[in-house]
């Protein structure tokens, strides 16, 4: 084809689409190039989208799709789908210039050159937005006809005049267990099978013969196991001429109703049956008269095989079962029996039980309480042998002490190195070497033993928190002062990661009654808590704020922060949000278990908040205060003890790196001391060296530290010597038997050198002991 005849064609071709656009008006033309953007527009795309040519020409065609079309590229595959098959359908909402919707019935079909190109596309679209509206509402109608009819306890079926099934309800379908499109089309003698429609085919003749008719019938249907009871109501259909078409059917299973009672007749023997070999256990109804006086209706057989008493005698005389009552728990259970009665409440307790053999057994008694007519009480109630149980919680109990002894004697066994790793870094701090590096290498060594010291006491105290084994020394405690020496006791950690710590107190005091000691250890938890989880230089805000009878101490940090999943769980034991930025630090999981267990045991509570990972968390502790009252006296520090005198100290330990390094780290400090492995050394010790002040370890071989502390206090010449127990141990109870035995002080290892001079100094104000001889 020449040029001229092509373009004499391409002028025809859009005289020709002019007259088409100008004369079709029930449908949109349009054209595109290949991406979509309008070339040419017809009256009957502007009569239905809208737009007139001017506005729309140059622009895509994606404009005349709704959002979440675009959003999911149906434009851009309804012209691929065009451009690959040939046809693109365009059945969908779209859009008009005035924002309103209608549904399309369209095509978009690719036109190509000669050379067969892609050229563009030719859209075709046409408004059945009535004709969508029309479907819908049909569908909607069958919607709610299947939701009414699904969800009814009636099996529903609409059948022809042939016994062809037309609509059957899930109900119905689910008892022949099919669906209701398999049910559908096919007969009724097909689908329920032969023998359920010889017993129904005489009423289905019936009603085809315009009756409408009613009846039970047992009905096996196609498959089933059992024989089911039926109650059908069947009605004729008819059509405008008063001929019948067919019917419907509603169907109810009765089968249970018509069973229950002969069910009813069998359970009284099948529950004397199954009470009669309830194992370790018995069924019983005990009258109980206005008088006191017992009496058993009934009780079943297993009673026997628990304490070997029969229910014969039993129910002859209820004083064969009362009397096998352990003496201790008689009075108990005649209380609680009492109390049941005039409370009109369940009976439910446990006691031990004598039996026949001699043995003990353990029961169970739960019952309900039913008042009779005639004034009388009847219990209904059961025996259950729990004998294995209550061993078992001893076993549980005896396991719990176990485990106790044994966190005792690992914290003694962890200790026991590090008091000598303490006293070394201690002797070289006081040695004052100038090598900067030693200082820094004394400071690592003191913090990692402070740190590690930390870790065995919360493991101790989270273990005796949570068992009640703590009790509080409770008293009148001004908040900011606590939070002060918490701060101080969490600096080292704090200024190693170089965080920046702001305090923010109230001006006036707030008092508190609460343990400050373990107030303190709370708080400083929580700060060490922020300052492990915050990466270096991060900033941490500990604030007081009183509102009105509640007292909230707030920790703020910069750090990881916590997701939302956690903030309930990382209160719970051993649970860590991210061991990854504290793993220099170490931690076991505790800190936060003890912060909420001190808080509670106070009558306060603990929140966590968080925004998520990154955004730094908060924690807030709430304590009930106290009314206002002036400090009492001594409240206000002291400005600490002055430094010891030098004294001559005998230590006793079987250790010898803890008794060398502190020998050494007390003669630096002035002291005159002498070191011994063992008791019978430490007494023989005693008589030539004779000490001032004795630091003796409890855990000796052979001769204990009790004893020893016994024999010193015997002699004569070493009744004025101070005794210091040094050990492992630091149960509230190890405190306790140091102290009766006649320690002036108790310290756990290892042992920090201005602890142990505060001792010194103490003791030595309180006993006016004597100076050192001058040399």
């Amino acid at each position: 084809m020449t040029e001229p005849e092509r373009a004499d064609r391409s002028a025809w071709e859009g005289e020709m689409f002019r007259l088409l656009a100008e004369n079709v008006v029930d449908y949109a033309i349009f054209i595109t190039d290949p991406h979509g953007i309008v070339l040419r527009w017809s009256k009957g795309a502007e009569r239905l989208l809208g737009y007139r040519e001017d506005e729309v020409l140059g622009k895509s065609s994606d404009l005349f799709f709704t959002p979440e079309d675009i959003r999911s590229g149906k434009p851009e595959l309804e012209r691929e789908q065009a451009s690959r098959s040939g046809r693109g359908d365009d059945d969908r909402w779209h859009v008009r210039k005035d924002g309103t919707r209608f549904w399309s019935a369209g095509v978009e079909t690719p036109l190509r050159d000669e050379r067969g190109h892609l050229r563009g596309f030719a859209k075709i679209m046409r408004d059945r937005t009535d004709v969508k509206r029309l479907q819908e509402a049909d569908r909607e109608r069958e919607r709610q006809l299947e939701l009414l009819t699904n969800h009814v306890p009636v099996l529903i079926a609409h059948c022809d005049a042939d016994r062809r099934y037309k609509y059957v309800n899930r109900p119905y379908a689910a008892r022949l267990h099919r669906t209701p499109s398999e049910v559908a089309g096919r007969t009724i003698r097909d689908v329920i099978g032969e023998a359920a429609y010889a017993s129904i085919e005489p009423h289905v003749e019936a009603v085809l013969r315009g009756e409408r008719v009613e009846f039970e019938a047992e009905v096996t249907f196609e498959g089933g196991q059992s024989t089911q009871i039926m109650r059908c109501a069947y009605d004729p259909e008819f059509d405008d001429e008063g001929r019948v078409t067919g019917f419907v059917a509603a169907i109810v299973n009765v089968t249970e109703s018509q069973r229950a009672r002969n069910a009813l007749r069998e359970t009284e023997e099948r529950l004397r049956t199954l009470s009669d070999n309830l194992p370790r256990g018995a069924i019983y109804q005990l009258l109980a008269e206005p008088t006191g006086h017992r009496r058993f209706l009934y009780i079943s057989a297993g009673i026997e095989q628990l304490v070997g008493v029969t229910p014969a005698e039993i129910q002859a005389d209820a004083s064969a079962l009362y009397g096998l009552i352990h003496e201790d728990d008689r009075p108990r259970i005649l209380e609680l029996e009492a109390a049941a009665l005039g409370g009109g409440v369940p009976f439910d307790c446990e006691c031990r039980l004598w039996t026949r053999w001699g043995s003990i057994v353990w029961i169970h008694s739960r019952s309900a309480l039913r008042r009779l007519s005639t004034g009388q009480t009847m219990w209904e109630g059961i025996f259950m042998d729990v004998t294995a149980r209550k061993e078992a919680e001893q076993a549980l109990r005896d396991a719990d002490r176990r485990k106790d002894e044994f966190l005792a004697m690992l914290a003694h066994e962890l200790r026991n190195p590090l008091a000598p790793i303490r006293n070394a870094a201690q002797i070289l701090r006081l040695v004052g070497a100038a090598d900067p590096r030693i200082e820094r290498s004394t400071a690592i060594i003191e913090r990692q033993v402070q740190h590690m010291t930390r870790l065995v006491d919360d493991l101790l105290d989270v273990s005796r928190i949570t068992s009640g084994k703590i009790k509080l020394q409770k008293g009148r405690v001004d908040v900011a002062p606590i939070v002060w020496r918490a701060l101080e006791t969490a600096r080292p950690l704090l200024d190693a990661r170089k965080h920046e710590v702001a305090i923010e107190l109230p001006p006036e005091p707030v008092w508190v009654y609460a343990d400050p000691t373990r107030l303190t250890q709370m708080i400083e938890n929580l700060l060490t808590n922020a300052a492990k989880y915050t990466e270096e230089r991060g900033h941490i805000t500990i604030a007081v704020e009183r509102a009105g009878d509640t007292v909230s101490i707030r920790v703020r940090d910069t750090g990881i922060g916590i997701p939302q999943e956690m903030l309930t769980r990382v209160f719970d034991l051993f649970t860590q949000v991210d061991r990854s930025l504290a793993r220099s630090e170490g931690g076991l999981g505790i800190g936060l278990t003890l912060v909420k267990n001190i808080a509670e045991m106070h009558g306060g509570a603990v929140e966590a908040r968080s925004e998520g990972r990154g955004k730094g968390s908060e924690f807030i502790v709430r304590l009930p205060i106290l009314p206002e009252a002036e400090p009492p006296s001594g409240a206000r520090a002291s400005a600490g003890s002055p430094p010891a005198e030098p004294r001559r100290i005998l230590i006793v330990d079987d250790n010898p790196d803890v008794a060398e390094s502190l020998s050494m780290l007390l003669r630096i400090a002035g002291h005159v001391v002498h070191t011994v492995y063992d008791g019978s050394a430490a007494l023989e010790a005693a008589r030539t060296f004779r000490p001032e002040v004795v630091l003796l370890d409890i855990g000796l071989p052979g001769m204990n530290g009790y004893e020893v502390a016994r024999r010193l206090r015997q002699d004569p010449d070493q009744g004025q010597a101070i005794l210091v127990a040094l050990t492992g141990y630091g149960h509230e109870e190890d405190r306790r038997r140091t102290k009766e035995a006649g320690f002036a002080a108790h310290l756990v290892k290892p042992v920090d050198l201005a602890t142990l001079d505060a001792i010194l100094a103490s003791v030595g104000a309180k006993t006016g002991a004597r100076g050192l001889p001058k040399s």
